[in-house]
């Protein structure tokens, strides 16, 4: 009987598996496998329900013949107030550090909590475009690869058959607009990447599709490092963090000069097409930064407020962490994306452990055979909008930096912007947030009260910045000066109809242009690709709808199996109860011989009344799946908390060397090249906790 029932309940739970949508198709190729459809906190935190988006993740498999699966995390807004058709790629640097930081800190839908749960970030981008944070190169957060990658057109190689493969899950999206967006040391990655698409759209072959890439956006990048490393000084100077009568005044000024010196050889061989080893190599000009940090602690503060944060001045950190146990929120991303729970949800493979920076990774990306990305601006603007927008309170990347590479490129007939003076203040929500120069397809933005993240300190003032590069602005004169502004999602139409009569209200434009110029034959092309997308939506949304009305059809079926079923379980459990209990019994001390002699035989009886506890007996347990509440730091060599990008001792012990988010070696001659900190590389068999972190060494590169 034990097995009958066991048997029903066993055919029953398979019917009503079968009859519900399934998250993972036999397909290896659907969508739906990748589908994400809760995440701890995701109903409790994240109201109403429409508000939630829709959500795929998952290590896509990219290179099978060694092992490379790039993971992914896309959001799409769910209540959609208009349709947009546009994909943005988001990507972190390091090199080697997850756009899970991007996904979770920055521009993504959710925040993580204390509690380890996801809560709202209501300046998400996923309200502009569909965003994707892609984790890469190969071995960073929850990619994976038997071998990793060392330069940067290798970047842009394994990128686009990414997106081959993501377009293969997602053939509707392929007509897209296309941008790319990103921080730090994505200021390589992307315009590689981006170049690659142009030069592909070029050479297409019968039936490949053209990638309507349409802009790249860059945040505190990482771009001409040598030249950007030139503004450390100037800019403590500037800021009042420094001043020419400190001590160490001529030591940093002497350093300040050899860096120059290295600026200087660059610029004369700028355009020979060469990769010069003095310019791909930057631990010279590195270490003034490294120096100033040291130089410039308040020894006399607390112990916590002694160095200047490098990712925001205006605040204070402990000496030598300087900034690397910011940003504060960062100790909840690592313990929530670690949980097994959350990582089979997110629909992992290789169930990787999740850390913030993977230090193999960027040892081995040296890019010693790559230019600098600052080379590439000037072909990108020739077909692309290229915009770079900077946290004013940045150290490490900051805005004088970008400037002073820019003012020296020439791109579009022109060295520089012709008047850098000319600035167009930004308006967004009825407040100046920074300002603009914007000339021949590249823009130079400045946000004022943001710092290395500027979407983590201003979110919805960051999801504006699509539509500055979309040109969903209006020119207005604010104060007597020239005046973009920006408004938050969905006021821009009340403020259209509050200005009817206003020359320029409400007219989108091509950002950067001037009524002479001519239009991005881009722009124009998407108008086409646009109805064939829509058709291609029309066709699925059709062909899903017939599938909707086949599958409510055979769940009622199924449906009906399931009630007979029970129903006849039910039968069969009335007539045992009927049946008369068991006359066999335990032998007592006051039973007769007899009847001890029949209870000897320890026969069991069993009715059909007792089956519920042979049930309750064979059902196992899921076992409790706990978290790992360490927010483990990067790699360093002290037990010095640490939060992004970790220093490396020398000398003494007493020194340290911070990482200019390059992973690159500093001058010292006594210590191996330095490399992103990060916390991945357990077999080193250190132990550590909180934010405590390891020190991993580069070999020394020629």
């Amino acid at each position: 009987m034990k097995l009958i029932l066991s048997t029903l309940i066993v055919f029953i739970h398979t019917l009503l598996v079968s009859a519900l949508p399934t998250k993972e198709g036999s397909d290896p190729n659907s969508a739906k496998k990748y589908l994400v459809s809760d995440l701890p906190g995701l109903h409790e935190n994240i109201t109403p329900d429409n508000s939630i988006p829709l959500m795929f993740a998952g290590q896509l498999e990219i290179y099978p013949e060694t092992d490379t699966h790039y993971f992914f995390w896309k959001f799409s807004d769910s209540n959609p107030e208009t349709v947009t058709n546009r994909t943005i790629f988001w990507l972190n640097g390091g090199p080697g550090c997850s756009s899970m930081d991007g996904a979770l800190l920055e521009t993504g839908p959710f925040r993580i909590n204390s509690q380890q749960q996801v809560i709202s970030n209501n300046g998400s981008w996923h309200k502009m475009g569909d965003i994707i944070y892609v984790d890469q190169p190969a071995g960073t957060g929850f990619s994976y690869s038997d071998t990793y990658i060392t330069d940067l057109d290798q970047v842009a190689e394994y990128f686009l058959k990414f997106m081959e493969k993501y377009y293969e899950l997602f053939p509707e999206e392929i007509g897209y607009e296309i941008y790319f967006a990103g921080e730090s040391y994505a200021g390589q990655y992307i315009p590689y990447i981006a170049d690659a698409i142009l030069q592909r759209n070029k050479k297409l072959v019968d039936g490949e599709h053209k990638y309507d890439l349409r802009g790249v956006l860059i945040g505190n990048g990482w771009v001409s490092p040598n030249e950007q490393s030139l503004s450390y000084l100037p800019f403590f100077k500037d800021h009042g963090l420094i001043d020419v009568h400190h001590p160490k005044w001529a030591t940093l000024l002497a350093k300040h000069e050899q860096c120059q010196k290295i600026v200087n050889k660059i610029d004369s061989t700028f355009d020979d097409g060469v990769v010069h080893y003095y310019e791909v190599s930057s631990s010279t000009c590195e270490a003034i930064l490294t120096d100033l940090l040291e130089y410039t602690q308040d020894t006399a503060s607390e112990k916590d407020q002694r160095c200047v944060n490098m990712y925001d001045y205006t605040l204070r950190d402990s000496y030598p962490s300087c900034g690397m146990n910011w940003p504060y929120e960062l100790v909840n991303v690592g313990p929530f994306l670690r949980q097994e729970k959350v990582m089979h949800q997110l629909n992992l493979i290789n169930l990787k452990k999740w850390n913030e920076c993977n230090g193999r990774v960027g040892r081995t990306f040296q890019a010693r055979h790559s230019i600098p990305a600052v080379h590439l601006l000037p072909e990108l603007a020739k077909e692309i909008p290229v915009m770079l927008f900077n946290g004013a309170n940045d150290i490490i990347c900051n805005s004088q930096g970008v400037l002073s590479y820019l003012q020296k490129l020439q791109w579009n007939g022109e060295t520089g912007f012709t008047n850098k003076d000319n600035q167009i203040s930004w308006i967004y929500d009825n407040k100046e947030v920074g300002y603009i120069i914007w000339e021949r397809n590249i823009s130079f933005i400045n946000i004022y009260n943001s710092s290395h993240m500027v979407p983590y300190d201003l979110p919805d003032v960051s999801r504006a910045l699509i539509d500055l590069i979309t040109g969903k602005y209006d020119e207005k004169d604010v104060d007597g000066k020239k005046s973009f502004v920006t408004y938050p999602l969905g006021s821009r139409k009340e403020s259209d109809a509050s200005a009817d009569g206003e020359e320029n209200a409400g007219s989108d434009k091509v950002p950067g242009d001037s009524p002479s110029q001519t239009i991005d034959p881009m722009i124009s092309s998407s108008t086409a690709s646009s109805s064939s997308v829509e058709s291609s939506l029309s066709s699925s949304t059709a062909s899903a709808d017939s599938d909707s009305t086949s599958s409510k059809f055979t769940r009622l079926i199924q449906l009906a199996v399931i009630l007979v079923i029970f129903w006849g379980v039910y039968v069969l459990y009335a007539s045992y109860k009927s049946r008369p209990s068991s006359i066999i019994k335990k032998p007592t001390n006051n039973t007769s011989n007899v009847t001890r002699s029949s209870a000897g035989k320890k026969k069991n009886v069993q009715w059909a009344d007792q089956l519920n506890q042979f049930e309750d007996d064979e059902r196992t347990q899921e076992p409790n799946q706990g978290i790992i509440a360490k927010a483990i730091g990067k790699i360093t060599g002290s037990k010095d908390t640490r939060g992004r990008y970790a220093p490396v001792q020398r000398g003494n012990g007493n020194e340290y060397i911070d990482d200019i988010e390059l992973g690159e070696g500093l001058s010292d001659p006594n210590v191996d090249e330095f490399i992103i900190g990060s916390d991945d590389d357990e077999e080193q068999g250190q132990a550590h906790s909180g934010a405590a972190t390891h020190n991993q060494k580069q070999k020394p590169m020629n």
